[in-house]
């Protein structure tokens, strides 16, 4: 058994979905399981209707003209089969949007609801090219493929009672579509798993069987660097779960953290390899190594004055946690009193509220603007990292060690993110 995963990023046009169907064809033997990724710039799309429709219009024509240019591509037997379900479809999402317009009101859960539209589509869609190739494909979403979240709506993480439920709903299933990217919480309510969801879908499906997850992209694995910004970037050919999660957790666009964690509690092997031709990409197991650089734009420090005592320190620590427990905030060390916190500009504000109400009579300030930069790798020292830098003319505000030992982030001004991503590649990677 194997299981499938195909992003949105590599499913735009017909002939995309019609390699994927000889994709599932070759491997018809190993009785595939696929998860599916919305189109191209689908969600997006659903996002920025779903916020049109909070402020009173909204436009769902290209979104609805997109799926049927691909429905459009099927002979005239299939598409009579595919056709009632994509206007069926359609008309819920266009039901949703109508409510949220009506309202002037766009909740978490709402929000979910919308953009897992994307996902259900493209599965009915590829059931479509499944069958004009001569295979059976059966779409199947959250509590129909035994996927269920918890209720943290926008970053929801699958309950471990999931494990024997997609066991019980995929095993006598020939080629299941799963639909990625959301589940049911125990109220029936659909909820997205956040960055990587549909990795995440897949690697848990795969765990579950006891199986390897085969992660298409489209990019030829997981790089030493981002190879828009570096174009000496190498391919990792072998990765280790520990390695992949750090690079996950700052900021990889290949890998994502939540992914690579029911792969490693059961020990299942994740490849990722593109999408558009036959090559072997990265394998990700308990062996390997690597080391490589990633990056987050978009960020702010949150700098904490008058602390007194360590008791404080620990009780700002637990209490951000437990707000923000899937979103790990990265701290310098404690000096003279004072504590900087790494964090998304996004919620930077309520990040220092927050600290304000826990700690006391501390000062907060924040200062947005940043960049994380990071290297992986148990090698790289705070020295090595900043002289790195401060040899291509950066900078940074704070260099760190983070508390795993293998990765080192330095924090710089958001301009100078390329100019340090290059510089340490250059001095610390490329050879």
């Amino acid at each position: 058994m194997i299981v499938m995963k195909f992003g949105g990023s590599c499913l735009d046009k017909p002939d995309d979905i019609r390699r994927m169907v000889e994709i599932l064809k070759r491997t018809k033997s190993l009785q595939p399981k696929a998860v599916l990724s919305a189109f191209k710039g689908i969600t997006d799309q659903l996002l920025n209707q779903a916020n049109s429709a909070r402020a009173g219009s909204f436009n769902i024509g290209k979104i609805e003209a997109k799926h049927q240019e691909l429905v459009d591509s099927l002979p005239s037997a299939i598409r009579t089969q595919i056709q009632p379900q994509i206007e069926r479809l359609i008309k819920e999402l266009q039901d949703t949007l109508t409510g949220i317009s009506y309202l002037r009101e766009l909740s978490p859960p709402v929000s979910d609801r919308v953009v897992a539209y994307g996902e259900k589509l493209a599965t009915h869609v590829a059931a479509g090219y499944l069958a004009e190739g001569g295979l059976k494909g059966v779409p199947l979403s959250d509590s129909e493929a035994g996927i269920l979240t918890n209720s943290n709506f926008g970053n929801a993480t699958i309950l471990e009672e999931s494990r024997q439920l997609v066991r019980g709903k995929l095993s006598s299933v020939q080629i299941p579509l799963v639909a990625g990217f959301f589940g049911k919480d125990s109220a029936g309510r659909i909820a997205t798993l956040g960055r990587g969801a549909t990795d995440y879908v897949a690697t848990f499906i795969a765990a579950a069987f006891g199986c390897r997850t085969i992660l298409y992209k489209d990019v030829d694995g997981v790089m030493t660097a981002d190879p828009k910004l570096v174009p000496n970037a190498r391919l990792i050919s072998d990765l280790d779960y520990a390695t992949a999660i750090e690079l996950g957790r700052y900021g990889s666009k290949v890998v994502f953290e939540k992914a690579i964690v029911p792969a490693m509690i059961a020990k299942t092997a994740i490849e990722v390899k593109p999408f558009e031709k036959e090559e072997n990409g990265t394998l990700i197991s308990g062996e390997g190594a690597g080391e490589a650089t990633s990056y987050m734009k978009d960020m702010a420090m949150v700098q904490v004055f008058g602390i007194h005592g360590l008791n404080v320190v620990g009780s700002i620590l637990s209490g951000l946690d437990q707000l923000y427990p899937d979103d790990p905030i990265t701290v310098a060390p404690l000096f003279r009193n004072e504590m900087a916190l790494i964090t998304n500009e996004s919620r930077s504000d309520k990040v220092a509220d927050a600290i304000r109400r826990i700690g006391g009579d501390v000062t907060v300030n924040v200062r947005k603007g940043f960049s994380l930069v990071a290297v992986i790798g148990m090698r790289f020292q705070q020295p090595r990292v900043y002289e790195s830098l401060r040899k291509a003319g950066v900078e940074p505000t704070i260099v760190i060690k983070t508390p795993s030992g293998m990765t080192t982030c330095a924090i710089v001004d958001q301009e100078e993110t390329d100019t340090s991503v290059r510089a340490l590649h250059e001095e610390l990677l490329a050879s």
